[in-house]
Parts: structure tokens; C-alpha cells; sequence
């Protein structure tokens, strides 16, 4: 798609696409700085539901709710491609979430 020099895009709903990829990155990623704080497991320990399935080890359930956000993300930036960051917020939530996928399906398998 050829556009004009002219053409920017706005704000709209496929903008919310880059947000969200933003809020799962910040939901399920270590912090090192804070003693590896990991900002869902912190709002998951509020509501006494467990982050790990062994409460300490085994499978880390906020990377699956990170894939809650990344799922929508993705459908909002490929729906609304002419909005500002959808683009960009389709193929990163689409990478990360193809390789959580992937790594969790391996997971499963062992």
C-alpha cells in the first residue's frame, strides 16, 4: 500500500495495540532492579491466586495471561492498520506471541 506524503495516521482503536503489547511485556517480565519483581505474579499474590503451579516453580501462569493482552492486541492492529502504532503493535504482539506459544507447546511436550 502506496501513501501519500501528506497522509498521517491518527489515534484510534488500533492504536490500543501497541498499549497492550506494552502491558504484557510489563505483566510478565522480571524487573532485576527490584529483586526479580515480576509485576503479575505481585497482583496475583494480592487476589491468592497462584503465578506458578507448584506456587514456587513449575509452569508461570502470568506469561498466559500475558497472551490474554497479546491476543487482542493483535486483532485490534491487524483490524485498524491505518491507526497510529497498529502496525507496529500487530507484529510484536504476533512475534511474542507465536514464541510463547511455541515455548509453552514445547513446554507441554516434555
Amino acid at each position: 500500500m502506496r501513501r501519500n506524503a501528506n497522509m498521517k495516521k491518527k489515534l484510534g482503536k488500533g492504536s490500543l495495540s501497541l498499549l497492550l503489547v506494552i502491558l504484557a511485556l510489563l505483566w510478565s517480565c522480571n524487573i532485576a532492579i527490584y529483586d526479580n519483581f515480576c509485576l503479575g505474579d505481585y497482583l496475583l499474590g494480592l487476589l491468592n491466586l497462584p503465578a506458578w503451579s507448584n506456587w514456587t516453580s513449575g509452569m508461570h501462569y502470568t506469561v498466559w495471561y500475558s497472551l490474554i493482552l497479546l491476543i487482542p492486541a493483535f486483532i485490534l492492529g491487524r483490524k485498524h492498520e491505518n491507526h497510529l502504532f497498529a502496525v507496529s503493535g500487530k507484529w510484536i504482539s504476533g512475534v511474542i506471541g507465536g514464541y510463547l506459544l511455541l515455548s509453552s507447546f514445547m513446554f507441554l511436550s516434555l
